[in-house]
Formats: C-alpha cells, structure tokens, sequence
C-alpha cells in the first residue's frame, strides 16, 4: 500500500468510528485478531472487544469530535497524532468530570496488514478545557 493509503486506512476510526458514530465500520477497517495496546497497560484483542471500546467512548462523549492533527507513515505503520473535545456525560478517564469539556490529546501507532488495522499502541493526555 502506498503511504496515503496508509493513512486513509488510519484515519478511518476518526473518520467514520468516532466523528461518524459508526462503529460497524471497524468491520471493514481492522482485522479479525486486531490487537489494541493502551495507557496503563490495558489490551484488548479481536473486533469485538473495539466495537465495545467504541460504543463506550461514543456514549461517554456524544458531543465528541475527533481532529486528527498529523500522521505519519513509515512501512506498514502509521502514528497519527490526534485530539478529541467533548463533553463526559458519565466518567470514563480518571479526573474527568461530567459536564465539563475536555480534550483528549492521543497519539496512536497503527500497524497495517491487508488493507486492515492489525494492531494500535496509544498514549492518551486528558486536559479539562
């Protein structure tokens, strides 16, 4: 896949997942034994377990939108450096209070195979706005 391809695929959760509220497009964008590493060691494997992460992150933050700010792709990763504004509606993050707009800063490494999302190492930094 050529570089833009590559970040287009990335994109996809920002694009269609959380700004679209899709989460049945991560059935098209990641892979069958997709792989999310994340803050504080938390993992989670397979299809499913991104759709819940999803559904959780929409319904935390309906008003939430997604910008991503840079990508770059080297290989078949991508890192795409992002920032999502919201307001919680219940917690999710440690410190975030409800009712109180938030950013949320991220960078995300993603690793492409087929076309697909295999695998996401994140860092995540919550801000009150």
């Amino acid at each position: 896949m050529q570089k833009q391809d590559l970040k287009t695929v990335a994109r996809g959760w920002f694009d269609h997942v959380m700004n679209g509220r899709d989460v049945s497009a991560i059935d098209r964008l990641y892979a069958d034994d997709y792989v999310y590493r994340g803050p504080g060691g938390s993992e989670a494997r397979g299809r499913d377990a991104a759709k819940e992460i999803a559904r959780n992150l929409i319904d935390s933050m309906p008003d939430r939108v997604s910008t991503v700010e840079e990508q770059i792709a080297e290989g078949n990763r991508v890192v795409t450096r992002w920032v999502s504004r919201g307001t919680p509606t219940k917690p999710l993050w440690a410190g975030a209070q409800s009712g109180r707009p938030i950013a949320v800063h991220g960078v995300t490494i993603s690793r492409i195979v087929d076309g697909r999302i295999a695998e996401d190492w994140e860092v995540l930094h919550m801000v009150e706005e």
